[in-house]
């Protein structure tokens, strides 16, 4: 009934709005409740008479004799025509255009006719994209697309999403599938972190048994070429190279023999073998420009016998590195990037860039007090390079300004590094990070950087399908950088992703999920959390069935919170129920989705069956107790029907000889080769219930 009233008013409403489509009288803002473009164009002025029509379109004209660029979505299906007129699209080329940006287009719609015009084939092909969301909407919702003239273009050149391999790989057709996505949103360029997903030629080593080939990673770089996303490759070096080092062959170019951490950036043969990984990731990624090089996190760097013996100060050692790799991508036609996290950490000044408790004042004096040790060494930074600043959380954060005005000042390169997902489990928090991916976008655009990374990190390895609203949301900010609202912009997300149908705020579903995870995490918990992967954990106590009432009273909190997290968690599956009548794309993503509603309520359901259990009179206990035998015989079921959903798109697992490195940062995702990670506290609490039972 519900999804019944929401149509007939959705239809009134859209009866209303032709009206004044027609009459060429709609605002901009009428316009944007209708159409919810993904990113919203910079400006678009009305015109008077007849727009588009759904299914008034016969063919594609080409005016210039350039070859056509990709035609993807509702346009795919669309011929060349020989001539522009009415029902064509006709793609002109205008070398003189005055655009800011040779992505830019200008689109003019009248009279069931589209121009599109660009300096070049990339602003053309955005120009599509925005059309085709335009008729997508156009038809979902019964309207005309009014007669209009659209000028657009992005605010910030290089937009890039950060494609993190280093505990999972996908199947090779959704790599595909995420490319089309990303085109559609005017994504421009992808870094791959590879780690040991890559089947390295020159160092086979490293690669892993279950690894992608670089024939196969090349064919999706041209593919992504063709849809102008642009592939470069990000192999870690100096440090996170436990995938490199694990191995015992390597242990020699340790920096810390006892650590699988980090390299000893003295010895020859980190080099020798860095530079063919780095052969190997550019062969992979033919049409890159850049080669990310990694080079964070190395605060005990110094304890091989070769760095004592040089004398050489931590920060000396970085960058000697540094600029050792820098001449290297020189060399090979490729710009070096570089997360900077170190450069301020030496320098003690790395603090003031993400903590938000320290008042101005005192990030101000340290600044004044320890920028100068910057300024006396930028003699030894490579001017070839790029300085990723990256900041999740707080952009704006005066420390993280100076930091970037500091790059600026020197005539250094410098780009800026969001994130969409950081180590949170199984779905992204921070109702996907909003706040913080918009700061950073419009910093980015005001102080005209080099570009951003949406950054995507895998070590607790969420599904990528828990990550697309993130994404969405990098996508609008980082093309336009307008200020617009988390709820204007997640209802055009899922208007964009799911269908016209799912706008409404009552079909918010990732919000609510976000809410009720928490719970999950450490329900199971006296000590630990699911953030990491830890071998030291504590799980709650059971009911003593001779003191009736004590367990419910020692966990009454985690109770409270049981119920509550049943209660979420019947709201979430009536609003996924919902949305499988309302949606019209996108539908796989909704079973992920319901299938982590399914995981998370477990520990949930399984506490309020053991206070069942504890507050039943004698004569029922036995009945409470076959209760809790049931539930914990179903997880397997909970378990396979995830996997199922989960493997559609990803490969899960390792291979049996497949080698774990040393988990220095305690990644949840590495902490088995199998699935088991990903229930690590279900599991023993289901072992130690039956053990319970048992007795």
């Amino acid at each position: 009934m519900r999804i019944l009233e929401r149509k007939t008013t959705l239809i009134f409403l859209y009866f209303l709005c032709i009206l004044n489509i027609q009459g060429a009288s709609i605002s901009e803002e009428a316009f944007y409740t209708l159409f919810r473009l993904v990113p919203r164009p910079q400006k678009i002025e009305f015109r008077e008479g007849q727009g588009l029509a759904y299914g008034k379109l016969r063919g594609v004209y080409m005016a210039n004799s350039e070859e056509i660029p990709v035609l993807t979505g509702v346009l795919a299906s669309l011929p060349l025509a020989k001539k522009g007129e009415e029902g064509i699209i006709i793609l002109r080329l205008d070398k003189e255009s005055l655009m800011p940006s040779q992505e830019g287009y200008i689109m003019e719609i009248y009279n069931n006719q589209v121009i599109i015009s660009a300096s070049e084939k990339a602003g053309l092909f955005y120009g599509l994209q925005t059309l085709a969301q335009l008729l997508e909407d156009a038809n979902e919702k019964g309207i005309e697309i009014p007669a209009c003239v659209i000028t657009d273009y992005p605010d910030i050149e290089y937009r890039a999403v950060h494609l993190d391999l280093k505990h999972h790989l996908d199947a090779g057709y959704y790599y595909y599938d995420l490319i089309d996505r990303l085109a559609g949103i005017k994504i421009n360029a992808v870094i791959i972190e590879f780690e040991d997903k890559l089947r390295y030629r020159k160092a086979p080593l490293v690669g892993a048994p279950h690894a992608i080939s670089i024939e196969e990673f090349a064919a999706l770089s041209r593919y992504a070429k063709e849809r102008f996303i642009e592939i470069s490759p990000l192999v870690q070096g100096l440090g996170h190279a436990s995938f490199i080092l694990k191995h015992e062959e390597y242990r020699s170019l340790r920096d810390n023999p006892e650590s699988d951490w980090a390299f000893d950036p003295l010895n020859p043969g980190t080099y020798e073998l860095q530079f063919a990984l780095y052969e190997d990731a550019m062969s992979a990624t033919p049409y890159g420009k850049y080669l990310h090089v990694g080079g964070d996190e190395v605060g005990e760097l110094g304890k091989s016998e070769n760095a004592r013996k040089s004398g050489m100060t931590p920060f000396q050692l970085q960058m000697y590195w540094l600029n050792k790799v820098c001449k290297f991508a020189a060399e090979h036609n490729r710009i070096p990037i570089f997360w900077d996290d170190m450069v301020f950490k030496l320098s003690g000044l790395y603090h003031t860039t993400y903590d938000p408790d320290l008042p101005e004042q005192v990030v101000a004096d340290l600044w004044a007090r320890n920028a100068s040790s910057l300024d006396t060494n930028v003699n030894i930074f490579p001017k070839n390079c790029v300085f990723m600043r990256w900041n999740y959380d707080n952009p704006s954060l005066p420390g993280n300004v100076n930091a970037i005005n500091w790059y600026r000042s020197h005539n250094l390169s410098v780009m800026a590094a969001t994130s969409a997902q950081q180590i949170w489990p199984m779905l992204p928090r921070n109702r996907s990070n909003f706040s913080a991916i918009k700061d950073f976008c419009q910093l980015t655009a005001r102080n005209k950087m080099k570009g951003i990374l949406c950054t995507i990190w895998d070590d607790c390895s969420p599904h990528f399908e828990t990550v697309w609203r993130g994404i969405y949301d990098f996508a609008f900010f980082s093309w336009n950088s307008r200020d617009d609202k988390m709820e204007k912009i997640h209802s055009a997300f899922r208007q964009r992703f799911y269908g016209a149908g799912m706008a409404d705020e009552n079909c918010e579903i990732q919000d609510l999920l976000e809410d009720v995870l928490p719970f999950w995490e450490t329900a199971l918990l006296e000590k630990g959390d699911r953030e990491n992967y830890h071998k030291e954990f504590v799980l709650i106590d059971l009911p003593d069935p001779s003191k009736k009432g004590a367990w419910s009273a020692k966990y009454r909190k985690k109770i409270e919170g049981a119920r509550r997290a049943v209660d979420g968690y019947c709201v979430v599956k009536d609003r996924i129920t919902n949305a499988f009548y309302l949606s019209i794309r996108n539908q796989y993503n909704l079973k992920v989705l319901y299938q982590i509603n399914e995981l998370q309520v477990f520990p949930a359901k399984l506490i309020l069956l053991l206070e069942e259990f504890d507050q039943a009179a004698t004569r029922d206990k036995k009945a409470a107790k076959a209760k809790i035998e049931s539930y914990i015989d179903s997880f397997n079921s909970i378990r396979r029907q995830l996997e199922d959903v989960f493997s559609v798109t990803r490969i899960l697992g390792n291979p049996a000889e497949y080698q774990l490195d040393s988990n220095f940062h305690e990644h949840l995702a590495n902490g088995t080769k199998n699935t088991d990670w990903m229930y690590m506290y279900e599991i023993p609490m289901i072992e130690k219930v039956r053990e319970w039972i048992s007795k």
